[in-house]
């Protein structure tokens, strides 16, 4: 029984030691890391147009008799868009015609008549020389010479205002036929048949779409990073995929209390698919990410 004990002592002492208390390593993190998220993207609200665009607007007064056009269509430069009512126009034309034509017939009076009383004053001028006549005859020709011809003056002058008046009666008549001035795509109508428009009274915009453009408003206190980046990624309502711009055009800032800038960028439209942007759409434009986009907007 006393050796069984003693060998039970003998392996408990052989075997491994209890672990002493470690303590904690001061480099050893506590705490779980807590990573920030970074801040989002920085977003400016901007339009899509065009480079290139050009307001139909009336060239004489007159009620509109018929609208060639509707919103979105395509159009060459010279193609008809409206026709105004001629009645009026037609009637002006025709009084101012016959307005010159009296004139004209006035001052063909006038000039016969001048032409007659200047060879009297001739005749007279000899008969005084040959002393056949008084010099009372004489100044009475020369008087009558210089009545007539005042007569005639004023009725030349009033014959070529007539004439004016024919040139710009025919030039609103040829007006009242209203066509594009630029090829492009039509948009904003803000009249209707049947409408009377004044001179200058704007009728639609024309687009043309060969070279799109966005502009977009800048907080002032970021002008400076659009300037130092030169190129902008848009989000534009109805097409799936991100489109590129290069800053073109940064105008000058705005007076407080506006804080903000406005800024043209120009897109790459060889890149854009058949009426993957409308004129006056809406874009979300961001600032493009310096190492992972070229200044077309590829991939590096």
């Amino acid at each position: 029984m006393t050796r069984l004990l003693s060998a039970t002592l003998l392996v408990a002492a052989c075997g491994a030691p209890a672990p002493l208390p470690t303590e904690p390593s001061p480099t050893q993190a506590t705490t779980t890391r807590v990573v920030k998220e970074p801040p989002p993207p920085v977003e400016f609200v901007g339009v899509v147009t065009t480079r290139t665009s050009q307001m139909i607007t009336a060239k004489v007064q007159a009620p509109i008799k018929a609208f060639h056009i509707q919103r979105g269509d395509l159009v060459k430069a010279g193609a008809p868009v409206a026709e105004l009512e001629t009645t009026e126009l037609q009637n002006k034309l025709a009084q101012a015609q016959a307005n010159q034509k009296a004139a004209q017939m006035e001052a063909g009076s006038f000039g016969a008549q001048l032409g007659a009383l200047h060879q009297k004053v001739v005749a007279q001028t000899r008969l005084q020389r040959l002393g056949v006549a008084s010099s009372m005859a004489l100044r009475t020709a020369q008087a009558e010479l210089g009545q007539v011809g005042a007569q005639a003056g004023a009725a030349s002058a009033k014959a070529l205002s007539a004439r004016a008046e024919v040139d710009q009666a025919q030039k609103n008549l040829d007006n009242a036929k209203i066509v594009a001035p630029i090829n492009g795509v039509v948009t904003n109508i803000r009249v209707h048949e049947g409408q009377a428009v004044q001179y200058g009274t704007p009728l639609a915009w024309v687009f043309d779409p060969s070279d799109f453009i966005v502009k977009f408003a800048v907080p002032r206190e970021q002008i400076e990073e659009v300037k130092r980046v030169g190129r902008v990624q848009l989000k534009v309502e109805g097409s799936p995929r991100p489109i590129w711009a290069q800053v073109t055009k940064i105008l000058a800032a705005q007076e407080p209390p506006i804080n903000f800038t406005v800024v043209e960028a120009d897109i790459d439209d060889t890149k854009l698919a058949p009426g993957e942007l409308q004129v006056a759409a809406t874009a979300r434009v961001r600032i493009a990410a310096n190492a992972e986009y070229d200044a077309r907007g590829a991939k590096r």
